[in-house]
């Protein structure tokens, strides 16, 4: 069974915010942030009751004064982050190591083995969350006021986990090189159309988006699909992180690729790269989890950053900063998505713990066949 995120459903929910709504105790950096999103202040409404934490938490958190952190974001985008964090609890220092691949869980978690600390919030670890399971490696987070406020599908039954961000999975393509009737409206028109051939580029990390396609098409399906994609187009298995899929994209080394999270196209595009989304239906959709290490000898002060991270203040600055998509309940809002007329209406299989369950056997089928097509995946 798999689960479908109900955007339209949410976005029909909207409150309508009135002006004058009071913003609460929303600092200057974040008002800033807000104001240069063109956001209605009124959206913060119960930020004060989130952010309560209790005054013991906070102190220790003061006295340990130091936060080891690891996420995907650059440098400069937690700087952003960092700054309206800072605005809102001073004087704790951060040191951030930028995630890339899957050593960005694999790293901390052999050393919190040896009984050593190289971080005490970890993200997007759940290709290997049997492996953290196994270890008993992360601390309960499902205490913090601003947990409670996550979607439901953004918590784990452990408790020990949380969304930072909601994942779209699409078609990233150069608008150069792809007229708009070009391209694919279904999953198959990607693996069918000879347009494609030699010019798809393909991401490894196949357990972020493969699985989700799986549990709305079947074995069978994905099966036939990925040896179409592999033998008879002639996809090329990327290993850069999803960050450089922009610039490939731009000087020809693929017209489009699947598939990469939607919030990175539009970034760039931002900043004047000529390329584009294009979110085929079912969407794959997935959220990286961030939490905690058990016995962290810091954990007070990670979990005041967890807490601020997951709170209205912190999506915001991650939104800001790093388009990160909101996982906050109140924030299902169109205006917190980068392609939104490519993502309302239409079926989302989101990868929830069953789908997660099914990707190390279905990331094994993607890899094997990209070997048997000549493809070396090392």
């Amino acid at each position: 069974m798999f689960a479908h995120i109900s955007v339209v459903g949410a976005v029909a929910a909207l409150i309508v915010l009135a002006p004058l709504a009071r913003a609460e105790n929303v600092t200057p950096e974040v008002m800033k942030l807000l104001a240069a999103e063109k956001l209605d202040p009124a959206i913060m409404k119960g930020l004060d009751k989130e952010l309560a934490v209790p005054p013991a938490l906070l102190a220790a958190a003061k006295k340990e004064g130091k936060i080891r952190i690891r996420l995907q974001m650059s440098d400069q985008e937690f700087a952003g982050v960092q700054k309206a964090f800072a605005a809102r609890y001073s004087g704790i220092e951060i040191e951030y190591v930028r995630g890339i691949g899957r050593e960005r869980a694999i790293a901390p978690l052999i050393a919190f083995k040896a009984g050593n600390y190289i971080a005490d919030i970890v993200t997007a670890y759940e290709s290997a969350i049997e492996d953290y399971r196994t270890a008993n490696a992360l601390e309960k987070i499902d205490d913090l006021p601003a947990y409670a406020n996550l979607w439901p599908e953004m918590q784990t039954k452990e408790r020990t986990d949380a969304a930072d961000k909601l994942n779209y999975w699409c078609v990233g393509y150069s608008k150069d090189r792809v007229k708009d009737s070009e391209l694919p409206q279904t999953w198959d028109d990607v693996v069918n159309n000879p347009r494609w051939k030699g010019k798809i580029g393909v991401y490894n990390v196949s357990e972020s988006w493969v699985p989700q396609l799986n549990a709305a098409f079947g074995e069978k399906w994905t099966t036939d699909w990925l040896r179409k994609l592999t033998f008879d187009q002639k996809a090329q298995y990327r290993k850069e992180t999803l960050a450089a899929t922009s610039k490939m994209l731009s000087i020809g080394e693929f017209d489009i690729f699947t598939a990469v999270m939607d919030y990175i196209m539009d970034r760039d595009a931002r900043k004047g790269v000529p390329v584009g989304a294009k979110c085929v239906e079912p969407i794959p959709a997935s959220a990286g989890y961030i939490g905690i290490f058990k016995n962290s000898p810091r954990a007070h002060a990670a979990k005041l950053f967890i807490n601020w991270y997951l709170s209205k203040e912190g999506q915001i600055a991650a939104y800001h900063h790093a388009r990160a998509i909101p996982v906050h309940r109140d924030f299902k809002m169109k205006e917190f998505l980068p392609y939104p007329e490519q993502i309302l209406g239409k079926k989302v299989v989101f990868r929830d713990a069953a789908i997660l369950a099914t990707a190390p056997r279905v990331a094994e089928v993607f890899r094997k066949t990209f070997e048997e097509s000549g493809v070396k995946t090392d």
